[in-house]
Parts: structure tokens; C-alpha cells; sequence
């Protein structure tokens, strides 16, 4: 079975931080605000640890209100995600999310970005109630927020509800008119999979081929139309794969061939193993010349059986090759080159069966009139008990048509010497009555 692992896939939460930024001072008095501003103006620039120091001198002044203290620690959680110092972060908007006066706003920011963090930190459980808090908050939840809660309880092998969420997600976009994002697919068969759903992982594959066609998918879909039992669709797969130029291994297209063989289709597999010989892709070794022959075979294409055959059987030196070459000859009606072939695979020895070998053997020598040599095989066939009734009643059928032959031939001896009896007769009464020539 050429079957490739479907590989469990997830889709990592990159951590989005919007820099803080406000148009007016608000509840911040004037110091506060520039303080503020300055630091915004450093972390922007990538001066991340002046930036903390110039919020570090800002913490421990009294006169900050709440507003102020959660705008504040909006700005440490910003420059510490930017550094992906994650665990400060959460810290951080933990502390906005403690503050009394902070904005609806901020707090739905510092809830999302938890859950992002928590997640990129593999704390799935984390991740999960802080994003599940969100998406009961916010009145237009994004498709992307199910998504990074999918890929949470996928991490936790909570299949059910990663699929919900997955599902959710493909809705919202649908609503919006949106095209369904490949790695939300990818993301769902890998839960079908996990879930050994392989009917519902197949039919998710067919629908990613149909938006997002590649050949990794197809050769999934293959996969899973194996697992299905569904060997005819996989086989169409894998030919439209093979078609696409996307199988590059000698193994890969072998095993197409031997797809189509098990099909009954040996045409099709000659072509693409003789195909494979010829671009360099399959070895031309006796094994699998040994299998193009008997494609070849199968598919009652005689003349390109017996010299496949011929080579697989001078290449391995095998009786067995030279019998089933015996066997090709003796169908397409050669029997002399039939019977040659037997003999050489009876003098190479090592068959599976020596005795059918024999009466192979044996009949092709009969065909060819060579009755002799038919009769010695035949005999030494009954040597063996699987074939000495079979070959008992080709011996006496053997000698039976000599039999019938001489007494053919015996039959024209005595016409030829009747005939030239009775002219000699006719030549003498023609001399008796003086009519004779002189």
C-alpha cells in the first residue's frame, strides 16, 4: 500500500501587538502622557530597554490613577511581547486587567493577547479560558480567534470542539464573503484524522484540492480513499498524480503499476513501468523487467512479453524465468521457441514446479510435431505424483498420434505400391496384345 502518514498539522498563533497610541490625554495628566509618549517613541524604535526605564521611573508615582497605571502596564506588555519575553508580558496585562478604570477596550485587547501568549508558551489550558472569555465579551468575534482556540483543544486532542471552532471560523468567513483559508483546512482534516474520521478527513481533502489544488493534497486524498477501502478512486488519485508529473520515486511509480495490475489492467502498468525504464525513473533490474514482462503478458501483448521475458531470464540466469518465458511462447503459438525455453529452464533447474515444467515441455515438443522428445518429458513428468495422471494421458495421446501417423504413412506405402503394381500390370497386357511402345 502506498499509503503516506498524514502528518497532524497546527497552525502557530503568531502573537499581534498593536503599539499603544491614544489622541488625546485623556484621564493622564500631562507629565504621565509625555512620559508615555516617549517610551511609546522608543519602543517603536526598537530602544526597548530605554523604553523600560523611562516606564520604570513612571510605576512607583503615586499620582497615577488607575487609567493611567493600566495604560502603563499596556505599555510594558507591548515591549515585552516584542521581545518575546511572554511570560512579562502576561504579567503585565494581567496588571491591566486588575485595574479598576481600564477601558473596555484594552481590557478585550489584554484578554486576546493573553490567550495568544499563553499559547505560544504551550499553556493550552491558558490559552483556552482567556480566548473563551473573549469570544463571550466581544460582540463580532473574528474568524481567526476560533481558530487559535481550534488549534488550543487540537494540542490537547479535544477533537470535538477544536471542529467547532474550526467550523465556526469557515462560517464567518463564508458570512463575509471570504474565501476559506487553506491552513483552516489543513487544520480540520488534521482533526478528522485525529479522530480516525477517514470518510470526513477524505471529504475535507477533496474540498481543499478543489480551492487549493497541489499534489501533497492529492496524494492525501489518496491515502485516505486506502484507509477507506475505496481502491479505484484511490487508484484515479494517484494516476492524476503520476499524470502531474508527482510521483518521483521508483517505489511511487512501481507501486502505481502494481495498482493497475491488481485492477486488472496490465496494459496500463506496462506502459508505465516500460515508461520508468526509459526516463531513468525504474530500475532496469530482473525483478522488475521480470514485472513489465509479465504485464506485458497479462495485457496478451506477446511481442513485448517475450523479449522482456528473454532479457529478465539472460539477466537473472533463473529457470523460474526461463519457464514462465516458455509459457508466453506457448500461448502466442511458438511452440519450438516454447519448447527451447522449457528445456534451458529445466537445465537451469531451481522451479516451483519442475513436473509443470515438464508438460509445458512436453506439449510444446507435441505442437511442434517433435514427438520424440514430447514422450521423454511426459514420462519424466509421471515421476511426479501432481502431474502423473495428466501426464500419463499425454504420453499415451503422444503415442497414439504416432501410432495414427505411421499407419498414415504405411497407408500411402501401400497405395504408392498398389499404384505402381497395377501400372507395371497395365504396361505388360499392353506388350501381350502387341500394343506396347518399342
Amino acid at each position: 500500500m502506498i499509503f503516506r502518514i498524514l502528518r497532524a498539522v497546527w497552525l502557530v498563533a503568531a502573537v499581534s501587538v498593536a503599539a499603544p497610541a491614544w489622541s488625546q490625554q485623556g484621564a493622564i495628566d500631562a507629565r504621565t502622557f509625555e512620559q508615555l509618549s516617549k517610551a511609546q517613541t522608543l519602543a517603536e524604535e526598537g530602544q526597548h530597554d530605554e523604553a523600560i526605564a523611562v516606564l520604570d521611573g513612571l510605576k512607583d508615582n503615586p499620582r497615577l490613577n488607575s487609567y493611567a497605571r493600566s495604560q502603563l502596564w499596556n505599555f510594558y506588555a507591548y515591549i515585552h511581547a516584542s521581545r518575546n519575553q511572554y511570560a512579562k508580558a502576561i504579567d503585565a496585562y494581567q496588571n491591566v486587567l486588575a485595574e479598576e478604570d481600564a477601558s473596555d477596550g484594552l481590557k478585550l485587547t489584554a484578554k486576546y493577547t493573553t490567550a495568544q501568549l499563553y499559547f505560544q508558551l504551550e499553556k493550552y489550558d491558558e490559552c483556552i479560558r482567556f480566548m473563551e472569555d473573549w469570544l463571550i465579551t466581544v460582540d463580532d468575534p473574528t474568524p481567526t480567534a476560533h481558530i487559535m482556540l481550534a488549534q488550543a483543544y487540537y494540542q490537547k486532542s479535544d477533537f470535538d470542539r477544536a471542529l467547532r471552532n474550526v467550523d465556526r471560523a469557515i462560517l464567518l468567513a463564508d458570512k463575509a464573503g471570504a474565501k476559506i483559508d487553506e491552513s483552516w483546512l489543513r487544520l480540520k482534516a488534521a482533526m478528522y484524522y485525529g479522530k480516525k474520521d477517514y470518510k470526513n478527513t477524505a471529504a475535507v481533502y477533496e474540498q481543499m484540492i478543489s480551492l487549493y489544488p497541489k499534489l501533497s493534497y492529492m496524494r492525501q486524498l489518496a491515502g485516505m480513499y486506502s484507509e477507506l477501502g475505496e481502491d479505484s478512486r484511490r487508484l484515479a488519485i494517484y494516476d492524476a498524480v503520476y499524470e502531474h508529473g508527482g510521483l518521483s520515486s521508483e517505489n511511487e511509480v512501481l507501486n502505481l503499476a502494481y495498482m493497475w495490475l491488481g485492477q486488472q489492467v496490465p496494459y496500463k502498468a506496462g506502459r508505465i513501468i516500460e515508461t520508468g525504464m526509459a526516463n531513468g525513473q525504474i530500475k532496469e533490474n530482473p525483478k522488475n523487467i521480470e514485472t513489465l514482462a509479465n504485464a506485458w503478458a497479462q495485457a496478451n501483448e506477446a511481442n513485448k512479453a517475450v523479449p522482456a521475458l528473454r532479457r529478465a531470464a539472460e539477466l537473472s540466469g533463473d529457470g523460474v524465468m526461463y519457464a514462465r518465458l516458455a509459457g508466453v511462447h506457448f500461448n502466442a503459438g511458438d511452440y519450438d521457441e516454447a519448447a527451447t525455453a522449457a528445456a534451458k529452464a529445466d537445465q537451469l533447474g531451481n522451479l516451483k514446479s519442475r513436473s509443470g515444467n515438464l508438460m509445458l515441455m512436453g506439449m510444446a515438443y507435441f505442437n511442434a510435431a517433435e514427438y520424440e522428445p514430447a514422450l521423454q518429458a511426459f514420462r519424466r513428468a509421471k515421476q511426479d505424483k501432481a502431474t502423473y495422471a495428466t501426464a500419463a494421458k499425454w504420453e499415451s495421446y503422444t503415442l497414439a498420434e504416432v501410432e495414427r501417423l505411421r499407419a498414415i504413412e504405411a497407408s500411402r506405402f501401400e497405395l504408392q505400391r498398389r499404384t505402381e503394381e497395377a501400372l507395371d500390370a497395365q504396361e505388360n497386357n499392353l506388350d501381350a496384345l502387341g500394343l506396347g511402345g518399342s
